[in-house]
């Protein structure tokens, strides 16, 4: 099996491919360039890269939210093009379950913290065995932290913005390696070959997934407060 997976969830992006269970390609950019001038380009690449083009490709992955609300429109747009013009399945998984699997194994519980601007964070608990805890939530950072009360890792780019308030967890918050922060489209992957899942060709799926926003834009918060809602 052929697998292409895409993460644009945050202003970096990831592309992978694997053939027969085994990663043959990895590309990860941070760059200050638009997911929309450079998704196609990525993807366009990987496949010359590995040697495949689109009718090779039996199952696409993407990480679908929550995460930046521009990348994730025009990652879910590109998607939904390739998977509907191929016929090709996909599997839409969430970015802080993805993003938890970087440190898959650990004997704590694991808490992804993405940052989500505007002084809130995307952020869960699971335990080792990738259950989930506590739900996902767009929160204040410090009101979460408070609420942790066992050992656990913390991994994501919040850590970088709010390392004082990790600091007042010493005692039973461990950041992760710098490696370990960020989704890459691997790891997309590597859920699902652990978890086994061949799902089948469904357009109505694919036509009606939307993306996990976790809570309104920026731009719908104030078009409410203009209305006064």
């Amino acid at each position: 099996m052929n697998i292409l997976a895409i993460d644009s969830s945050s202003s970096w992006g990831s592309v992978s491919i694997a053939h027969e269970g085994r990663i043959c390609y990895l590309n990860y950019l941070d760059i200050r360039v638009t997911h929309s001038e450079r998704l196609m380009l990525q993807i366009d690449k990987s496949l010359v890269s590995s040697g495949l083009t689109l009718n090779d490709i039996d199952l696409l992955v993407y990480s679908n939210g929550p995460g930046s609300f521009t990348g994730l429109r025009i990652g879910l747009a590109t998607i939904k093009g390739i998977c509907m013009a191929k016929e090709i399945p996909l599997i839409p998984l969430n970015s802080l379950y993805a993003l938890a699997h970087n440190v898959y194994g650990c004997d704590v519980d694991i808490i992804p913290f993405i940052d989500a601007k505007m002084n809130e964070v995307y952020a869960a608990v699971y335990n080792n065995k990738m259950q989930q805890k506590t739900k996902p939530q767009s929160t204040n950072p410090q009101v979460f932290l408070e609420s942790i009360q066992e050992k656990s890792i913390i991994i994501g780019d919040a850590v970088y913005k709010y390392p004082e308030l990790i600091a007042q967890k010493k005692d039973i918050l461990t950041c992760g390696l710098i490696h370990q922060n960020f989704i890459t489209a691997s790891s997309l992957i590597a859920i699902v070959c652990k978890e086994k899942i061949h799902p089948r060709y469904d357009f109505e799926l694919i036509a009606d997934l939307e993306p996990y926003y976790l809570r309104r834009s920026q731009a719908e918060i104030n078009l409410h407060r203009e209305n006064g809602k």
